[in-house]
């Protein structure tokens, strides 16, 4: 019996083949269907994926042999594997002086006719092979030869498959393992910054009130900036705290009244909407399944902006509207406020683009881009129309969440049962 040669450039092969993560993995249908195929149009009773390791071929798929694995040193695959372009051939292996004597021969497997086709990756590394195995002498046809070529082909698609899907399930582990670090720093940037802001401001406070009686107008100005900086400061801050957050908070999803939401956000309001003789009107739907944090993050932010730009003297009239569109949620918050002009429309959702500036209109310009960014985070969009002087209308869609129902999952859990 002939040992196979080891390639030139094992090393690499073997890390090329250990990149894959696919050695002693469970069988897989994708894998197993290709084997079928491959006997059936071979006429071969075995038919096997193999993957030749350092001292061992391992089975990822086997069709007809019940063991995973077999030694290298007796591997067929193993000499088949030196020569990555052809397809390596064995009309009668009692009559090779490579294999006469091999156990696979010999022994209880019988091997008498082998065929085997390289698995070689795009970088030039043959894995192991696709190979079809029968008791007796054989020969294949031309249409045969190339089918088992193009099977091979296949199964290296597959391979490379399985690869690109793990890096993208590592990248989405590192990406969700980094937006878990950046709510982190979020939380002690905002913590840790609000603080001198608070002793800033406090301690200004005290030195107005100690001493207002020997502050000329001038120092007063002054430390009514000081004061009106670090009050802009933790605004800015905690809206950028909320945009960091916008869309990653509670998840939990039930059936929530639409009126039960606008409650709580005129409950936290209430002060100016005393003051300014707010109207909040619900139309359309009132209940449906929702994700409520986020919905309230966007009416809350909607109804906050159409509150606070309003021309001097007019009664703040709010009417938000429900309708169900097939998959989606379509959400609208109407005012009667001083409107956006048509120029400004396509930067209101960009963050800290602020369209109305000065002291009537306080704010980061940060809101819009918090609703954006959660609508988007939940499978819908948002756009406006205004009218200068007339008012705006927002829109918004949130995909539907579809609940299975008590029956539904119940049923499910058995049929996941039944196929275990």
């Amino acid at each position: 019996m002939k040992k196979p040669t080891i390639p030139g450039n094992e090393v690499e092969r073997l890390l090329a083949l250990e990149s894959y993560n696919v050695l002693d993995t469970l069988p897989e249908e994708s894998y197993n269907d290709l084997t079928r195929i491959a006997s059936i149009i071979c006429n071969t009773p075995i038919a096997l994926v193999t993957l030749v390791d350092e001292k061992r071929q391992f089975f990822k798929s086997r069709h007809g042999l019940a063991a995973i694995e077999t030694s290298r040193d007796i591997a067929f695959c193993a000499h088949a594997i030196n020569r990555p372009s052809e397809l390596m051939v064995v009309k009668d292996a009692r009559l090779d002086t490579r294999f006469s004597d091999n156990p696979l021969v010999t022994g209880d497997l019988n091997l008498v006719f082998y065929a085997g086709m390289p698995l070689v990756t795009n970088d030039g590394f043959a894995l192991g092979t696709l190979c079809v195995i029968d008791h007796q002498p054989k020969e294949l046809t031309q249409d045969q030869q190339s089918a088992l070529k193009s099977l091979a082909n296949q199964v290296v698609q597959l391979l490379e498959l399985r690869k690109k899907n793990d890096q993208l399930l590592q990248t989405q582990q590192e990406l969700l393992s980094a937006v878990k670090e950046m709510e982190v720093f979020a939380y002690t940037a905002s913590h840790d910054l609000k603080e001198p802001l608070r002793m800033v401001k406090s301690f200004v406070n005290l030195l107005e009130k100690k001493y207002a009686g020997n502050l000329d107008d001038t120092a007063k100005i002054y430390i009514h900036f000081a004061v009106d900086g670090t009050e802009r400061m933790e605004l800015l801050i905690g809206d950028l705290l909320e945009y960091a957050r916008a869309g990653n908070g509670n998840s939990e999803i039930k059936g929530k009244v639409i009126n039960e939401i606008l409650e709580e956000i005129k409950k936290l309001y209430w002060l100016v909407i005393q003051e300014k003789n707010v109207l909040i009107e619900l139309t359309g739907l009132s209940a449906i399944e929702l994700n409520h944090t986020s919905t309230r993050q966007v009416l809350q932010n909607l109804i906050g902006n159409a509150i606070k730009y309003q021309a001097p003297g007019v009664q703040p009239v709010i009417v938000v509207n429900v309708a169900d569109q097939l998959s989606h949620w379509l959400f609208s918050v109407s005012d009667n406020g001083i409107g956006i002009s048509r120029e400004n429309l396509e930067n209101i959702f960009t963050a800290f683009k602020r369209l109305n500036h000065g002291k009537d209109y306080a704010g980061t310009g940060i809101g819009l881009a918090i609703c954006k960014k959660i609508v988007e985070k939940q499978g819908g969009k948002i756009w406006e129309e205004s009218t200068p002087g007339i008012g705006s209308t927002f829109y918004f869609t949130l995909k539907k969440i579809v609940i299975a129902s008590p029956v539904e999952t119940t049923y499910n859990a058995l049929k996941l049962e039944v196929a275990s």
